[in-house]
């Protein structure tokens, strides 16, 4: 009886006890549930903030890519489906869809010269995929491989160069603010032109505004247009010609240890334009979870100047090309 008196005074309180250890279980489930979030959530955070604290090497044809592909299936719908359009109704859907078509044959065309940019010299991509201004603002370089009459001076590689008028140090370009804009002819070597320009790009973005200021002072009285940029004593010339010579050997390399053949660009594009010109309906986007991206704030270009390269063939066979210099 006395044992039994024992147990009744004992087992309440031992329900007490399971019920104490069933709730410390709960809170501790509650507990890693909230690390785990918050964990998440960090990381989270992380990522976006390493993405806007660097600056990025860009398609200059990405804008509403995924809505142009968009558009080129509807307008080919529309193409099979009307039995009873008017010839020249037609005619404008015809040329529209020519328009688009070569959008995006370039926007593929500049994807993958820059894919086989960065293989071939990673280095060089690198420093430019994560550039930055005099004040440390990140900085990004949208590029375009446009055909021989895409540019207005004639010549296979341009570096648009142009300075917010409130801030000296901020690069600006038809992108906005913070971007810089450049374009490399569509020829054989255009990862070399590319090269060189990238090389103007890495000086004179984080030398904007002292740069400026020596490119007023040697080029505004200089005639010849080709020279600019060039000078012997110009540093982002020097950068340039760095640039495209490192680029040089790193191709040489490349070509011995890889069995990729490095295809012609026009062969390439006159490859995408055939087949975008003669797929099915159904498309998809050149980017995964690409959205449609708004209109970039549009800048005066008053003040744009450019840098550029012009280029003869090798008289001694030992590289690409070479560069003329000023």
């Amino acid at each position: 009886m006395k044992n039994f008196k024992r147990f009744g005074k004992l087992k309440p309180e031992s329900i007490d006890t399971q019920l104490d250890v069933s709730s410390q279980v709960i809170r501790a489930g509650h507990n890693l549930g909230d690390r785990i979030r918050n964990y998440c959530l960090n990381t989270l955070i992380f990522i976006l903030t390493c993405h806007a604290v660097f600056g990025e090497i860009k398609n200059g044809y990405e804008k509403n890519i995924s809505g142009t592909k968009e558009s080129l299936t509807i307008l080919r719908a529309s193409l099979l489906e009307a039995e009873n359009l008017i010839p020249a109704h037609r005619r404008k859907i015809q040329s529209t869809i020519a328009a688009l078509v070569d959008h995006i044959a370039y926007y593929d065309l500049t994807e993958s010269l820059l894919v086989q940019f960065k293989t071939i010299a990673p280095e060089l991509y690198a420093q430019v995929d994560s550039i930055k201004d005099r004040l440390g603002r990140p900085v990004d370089v949208y590029i375009k491989f446009v055909p021989a009459d895409g540019t207005n001076v004639k010549a296979w590689g341009l570096t648009y160069m142009d300075q917010a008028s409130d801030d000296k140090d901020a690069y600006q370009s038809e992108y906005g603010r913070f971007t810089v804009s450049v374009k490399v002819w569509i020829v054989h070597k255009a990862l070399l032109v590319l090269a060189h320009e990238l090389g103007h790009v890495k000086y004179q973005v984080p030398n904007l505004a002292s740069y400026f200021e020596f490119y007023r002072n040697h080029y505004y009285s200089t005639p010849a247009e080709n020279s600019k940029g060039h000078e012997g004593d110009d540093p982002s010339g020097k950068w340039a010609t760095q640039f495209g010579k490192t680029f040089q050997r790193k191709y040489s390399d490349f070509l011995k240890s890889s069995i990729e053949k490095v295809q012609n660009p026009l062969d390439v594009l006159a490859k995408l334009k055939k087949n975008w010109s003669k797929m099915g309906l159904s498309y998809r986007s050149g980017k995964p979870g690409q959205n449609l991206e708004s209109q970039p704030a549009v800048v005066s270009t008053s003040t744009t100047e450019k840098t550029w390269a012009r280029i003869k063939p090798s008289s001694t066979g030992k590289s690409m090309f070479a560069f003329i210099e000023h």
